[in-house]
């Protein structure tokens, strides 16, 4: 198994995604929590391609990491 502890991870997940149904997402989060890793879970309204919410979502996590 991982060993994640203390590891910030941030997951995107779109509810209109047709490759990555919202369970499979929210399993892996689980699976990620599990694994001692924090986890940052946020699902956009769009589907499986990037969108400009997840380039600017992405930045104010990193930004918020660093501090």
């Amino acid at each position: 198994p991982a060993r994640l502890a203390g590891k910030p991870v941030l997951m995107a997940s779109g509810v209109t995604d047709p490759i990555v149904p919202a369970e499979n997402a929210a399993r892996l989060a689980a699976m990620l929590v599990q694994a001692g890793a924090e986890v940052t879970h946020r699902t956009l309204p769009v589907g499986h391609g990037l969108s400009q919410s997840d380039v600017t979502m992405t930045r104010a996590w990193v930004e918020e990491l660093r501090r």
